[in-house]
């Protein structure tokens, strides 16, 4: 049970194994990470009618999951229809207790707004509806919101110690939110031009505060257009373009991009470094070494970006990426699993890895260049702990500016990024 251990990123090969494909592949997967990004809550809510505990059983377990999830968060779905499709996953014997429960979780759906945020009875949903609770939550909010957006208590805990109450509710609330997907445009392409070619195809896209970037808000999928074949486009969230753009490279210069994999970040820079530059792109899982072939590829930068599978061929470079491997705490509405798989010793760890990086992309940058560091961490020990010590190390490193982006529902995800400057 892919769901049950939180791997749900195993469900879409488990799934098109089956047969299914289309919209219902599509709803299946946006369904397991919905229940992944409300389990506590979805839990918490089964828990005030099942008296004697959820199902040992993993499979009658995540059954109901799915259930209420559809109950509570697919405001266009009949409750029968939600009730019926999920007692049929149940094996016959405990089909009658599944079906009680659901009902009773749906009877607890109200048209209405809750009466108060702060309500430990009452939680908002989508549609302009109102889940008024069997059993309260927490009267402390840190608890009351991990709960209600399946965050660990500790961490919630850590991320109000380190970004305030109000950063916690923001966290929590992208985390629990799917992700927005935005279309960064090609610098060949303009923007309105493939805004009209998307409208052709059906693909509805907004336009947003930068100049090449769309948001897709529905329709058919950009990826199946001839937009895209063409290379017109690439994802990419608007955090990571800012750490992208960070990066102070221009016409000419050689770019070394360490921990480059699927290489979003580095067809940006090979099109800064256009007509005459380069783009290094190196990672250490050579499998993953692939999407960044394809993407370059794709988008027609083959000429300006070389693939690197042994870091010793990697050259002294006028600007270093160090994008490195992190927490992903920074988008937990899009790495849904992350929540599961951290602990406090996660913070205690990926730093020591994430320094001997840096340390190695200050090695690849020649004098007078700019190394610059990364995270889709929003962590204070990921972030902020290694430039200081790397500035403690390195007194002649000039720090340019550094950047804390915290996730905002609808909008963006969290990261960091540091501008380190070589004299």
């Amino acid at each position: 049970m892919a769901l049950e251990r939180g791997r749900s990123e195993r469900l879409r090969s488990e799934l098109e194994g089956r047969g299914v494909e289309g919209r219902e592949l599509a709803f299946a997967y946006e369904l397991s990470h919905g229940v992944l990004r409300r389990e506590r809550l979805l839990d918490h809510v089964l828990l005030g009618f099942a008296k004697r505990g959820l199902p040992k059983d993993p499979q009658q377990r995540v059954a109901l999951r799915l259930g209420a999830y559809q109950l509570l968060f697919l405001p266009n779905m009949k409750p029968h229809a939600a009730v019926h499709e999920t007692v049929g996953l149940i094996v016959h014997s405990n089909r009658g207790f599944a079906n009680a429960i659901l009902r009773r979780v749906a009877g607890i759906v109200e048209s209405r707004a809750p009466t108060s945020a702060d309500d430990v009875k009452e939680v908002a949903l989508p549609g302009d509806r109102t889940a008024v609770l069997a059993k309260a939550l927490p009267n402390d909010e840190v608890k009351r919101l991990a709960i209600v957006h399946a965050l660990p208590n500790w961490l919630a805990r850590r991320f109000a110690e380190q970004h305030g109450i109000g950063g916690l509710r923001a966290i929590a609330a992208a985390a629990s939110e799917t992700p927005g997907i935005y279309l960064r445009a090609s610098r060949s392409t303009e923007l309105t031009s493939l805004q009209s070619e998307l409208a052709e195809d059906e693909v509805e896209v907004e336009a947003t505060d930068h100049k090449r970037l769309l948001r897709w808000t529905g329709g058919s999928s950009p990826f199946a257009t001839a937009a895209f074949a063409a290379g017109h486009f690439v994802v990419q969230d608007p955090t990571a373009m800012r750490a992208a753009e960070a990066v102070p490279c221009k016409p000419g210069d050689t770019v070394v991009d360490l921990c480059a994999a699927p290489g979003t970040k580095t067809t940006w820079l090979a099109e800064r470094v256009q007509p005459d530059g380069c783009v290094f792109a190196y990672d250490i899982d050579e499998k993953r070494l692939g999407r960044i072939a394809e993407n370059a590829e794709r988008l027609q930068l083959t000429k300006l970006i070389r693939i690197v599978a042994n870091a010793a061929e990697l050259p002294v470079a006028d600007c270093v990426l160090a994008d490195v491997p992190c927490s992903n705490s920074g988008v937990l509405g899009r790495r849904v699993e992350a929540r599961r798989r951290l602990e406090p010793s996660t913070f205690e760890e990926l730093p020591k890895v994430q320094q001997e990086l840096l340390e190695r992309a200050l090695q690849l940058t020649r004098p007078g260049g700019h190394t610059v560091y990364s995270t889709c961490s929003i962590d204070r020990e990921e972030n902020e702990a290694v430039v200081e010590a790397i500035l403690a190390s390195h007194p002649n490193l000039k720090l340019v500016t550094t950047e804390l982006t915290l996730p905002a529902k609808g909008h963006h995800d969290g990261g960091f990024f540091a501008v380190l400057h070589h004299p």
